[in-house]
């Protein structure tokens, strides 16, 4: 089994390595670091809520909308 790494360049997430010698692999490596990513950002929202952090604050960090920060994280920051 090769291992591949991701790598960050600003917004941009690549993966470094022979990806290409095994395309599925490495697709369940993007969806495996997506939702972890994911749980990331969702407790990191619980954690800025705890702390009395607005919604506002929330979505301008996420660079999203008020509403939109709410609507999908709302359920699960309690």
């Amino acid at each position: 089994m090769r291992r591949r790494r991701f790598r960050v360049n600003g917004d941009s997430i690549g993966l470094a390595g022979d990806w290409q010698a095994d395309p599925l692999g490495a697709l369940c490596d993007a969806a495996r670091l997506g939702k972890a990513l994911e749980k990331l950002e969702a407790d990191l929202v619980r954690h800025a809520r705890a702390g009395g952090r607005s919604w506002t604050e929330i979505a301008a960090a996420l660079g999203t909308t008020r509403q939109a920060a709410w609507q999908r994280f709302a359920s699960r920051a309690t």
